[in-house]
């Protein structure tokens, strides 16, 4: 009995052995077929947002999805097929404060999901978008000056508008002699309207808040690779 248990447990060794032996051989193989291309420093890729992020809702931490559009190829080949993923989190996040200053966020881009499954670091910056800013980051850029500015358009028409208006109307009777009488009765009017306006909502943005940056699911950003990167293919 002893030497059947004996012979059994040979057996059940070399067999062991031997299947070792060729899932190596195997898993050489396969690692022999997996290759790189470089994918260059400078290339401009387009990602769709898979989860929303945004200055008003999003935290420091918090981790987003993206999906690579268009095919990116080297050497006519595709080496990041259409559809990869790009995974991501929010490096830093500040809401809307007062003076009308506006909401920031920067996006940290983390690593890509190659075609084989391995996660490939993946370094790269916001490209090409109105809202980014000298540093990389995404605002609304709304600023106590773009407040004035904005206050300031819309005092200026509430002088102009109506001036113009009254220009017009005078122009149009009397072979036109009215209007050099209701333009200037008008903007001496109007004016005294627009100071009150322009300084009222001056002192009013002193204390309103920015507008929030928004990147809804769906929405596409284009990013530069700032490193290549290294993609496996077979």
């Amino acid at each position: 009995m002893k030497k059947i248990l004996s012979i059994i447990t040979i057996i059940s060794a070399l067999f062991v052995f031997t299947c070792n032996i060729s899932l190596g051989a195997i898993n050489k193989q396969i690692n022999a077929n997996i290759k790189t291309k470089r994918v260059p420093e400078g290339t401009v890729m387009t990602l769709k947002l898979l989860d929303p992020v945004s200055s008003a809702k999003s935290a420091l931490g918090d981790q987003f999805d993206l999906m690579v559009v268009d095919n990116i190829k080297v050497d006519d080949s595709i080496v990041i097929p259409q559809g990869s993923v790009v995974r991501g989190y929010v490096q830093e996040v500040q809401a809307p404060k007062m003076l009308f200053k506006g909401g920031l966020l920067r996006l940290n881009f983390d690593h890509i999901v190659s075609p084989t499954g391995k996660q490939v670091r993946f370094i790269a910056g916001i490209y090409n978008n109105k809202n980014v800013t000298y540093d990389g980051a995404l605002s609304s850029k709304t600023t106590y000056s773009t407040a004035l500015g904005q206050t300031a358009e819309t005092t200026k028409n509430i002088v102009v508008k109506p001036t113009s208006w009254a220009w017009e109307k005078g122009d149009a009777v009397l072979n036109g002699v009215p209007k050099y009488f209701m333009a200037p009765v008008t903007a001496i009017v109007t004016a005294p309207v627009a100071g009150i306006y322009f300084v009222g909502d001056s002192i009013a943005d002193l204390f309103k808040k920015g507008k929030n940056i928004d990147v809804n699911q769906g929405d596409t950003i284009q990013v530069q690779l700032i490193k290549p990167i290294d993609m496996p293919v077979y």
